[in-house]
């Protein structure tokens, strides 16, 4: 791995923001990826719109986070249909530790990139020892859609042990066909990255977009004339969502500066809107049993929150509930999905149009 930033293109590949219908009335649905799932415990769900149109979600479970028994799920929206496929397993621990021919101790978050005509991308992460400080990536690869995948490849992102590299934001290609791919470190400080690996997963640069030791989890919107917009989980004392820009797609990046929206050390979502950015976040300072929707029309200079997704209150044990790493998408047609833990024992499911977010903002 060598440092080719001045040879690489560091144009990416538009959104789809453009398609507009004009005559399209508001509309949001709610309801779960499934109603009861084949394990205990869900966590960390992630989305791809496939090349018909279908979305597929990703997520990974077991007895609860860090059990051995974890395994990656998947589940299917077909194109106009309003159920999920039944969840089947990707991969479990036993079958990553075959594939790479070494100890595997857990998994973990998984996304999705997808081509758009049926080769689809999964990076995900494990570790081998340790807690989740010392994971690393690894990435499967699908031609058809995600019916059948390769064997998993482990992701190099460093020649020093390799170690403490996890994903949790949107990946997305760049024009010359190579992916940038959102990182973040837990390992010797807390700091995000972005890495460009190639269509096989060799990595050829990686830029570090943070140098506070309390920012993680970056997640990115591709907005017009190769601008980018992160947001970041923010694991210090102040308790606010981080955010940062880049106006070279991704070659070098603002200072982080904090938003006016609480952020209880917990991960967040952004996506390109019509003219403006969309965000999913908890609304608190302090617990994740809150969720809501906030609206950017200003390039992130502020933020107003617009629509409350969940309230919270207490479980069957006097615990707050819990709503967490929510992942939101546009479509090609202009249709928002979003998923997020729910209580950890299922995934919610969100979708919504750009009539309705302008209904809400009004």
């Amino acid at each position: 791995m060598g440092d080719y930033s001045d040879s690489l293109s560091w144009r990416f590949v538009a959104p789809y923001t453009s398609y507009v219908d004009h005559l399209q009335k508001p509309h949001i649905t709610r309801g779960y990826v499934f109603e009861e799932g084949q394990t205990a415990s869900v966590h960390a769900p992630a989305l791809a719109e496939l090349s018909d149109g279908s979305i597929m979600s990703v997520w990974y479970g077991g007895t609860r986070e860090g059990s051995a028994d974890v395994s990656l799920y998947a589940s299917l929206l077909a194109a106009g249909d309003d159920a999920w496929s039944p969840p089947r397993e990707l991969i479990s621990r036993q079958e990553l530790a075959d594939g790479l021919g070494m100890h595997i101790r857990k998994l973990g978050n998984a996304v999705l990139l997808s081509d758009g005509e049926q080769k689809l991308w999964l990076f995900f992460v494990s570790t081998s020892v340790g807690g989740w400080s010392t994971s690393a990536i690894n990435m499967m690869v699908s031609q058809d859609d995600g019916r059948t995948w390769s064997r998993p490849v482990r992701i190099v992102a460093s020649p020093f042990l390799n170690v403490s590299t996890l994903v949790k934001g949107h990946p997305f290609f760049y024009q010359d066909g190579t992916i940038g791919l959102p990182v973040y470190h837990e390992l010797m400080g807390k700091y995000a990255e972005l890495l460009r690996v190639d269509s096989n997963g060799a990595v050829l640069d990686k830029q570090r977009m943070t140098h506070r030791r309390d920012a993680i989890q970056p997640d990115i919107a591709l907005l017009e004339n190769n601008r980018m917009h992160a947001v970041l989980r923010n694991t210090g004392a102040s308790r606010v969502v981080l955010q940062q820009s880049s106006s070279d797609g991704g070659k070098t990046w603002s200072l982080l500066n904090e938003t006016s929206l609480p952020n209880p050390d917990a991960a967040v979502t952004v996506a390109s809107v019509r003219n403006a950015m969309a965000m999913v976040y908890n609304d608190s300072s302090d617990d994740r049993d809150r969720m809501a929707l906030a609206l950017s029309t200003n390039q992130g200079k502020s933020w107003r929150k617009i629509y409350q997704l969940e309230q919270g209150g207490m479980d069957e044990d006097g615990n707050k509930d819990e709503f967490s790493y929510p992942y939101l998408i546009r479509t090609r047609k202009g249709d928002y999905h979003l998923v997020y833990t729910w209580k950890r024992r299922r995934i919610a499911h969100v979708s919504f149009n750009d009539a309705w977010i302008g209904r809400q903002a009004q």
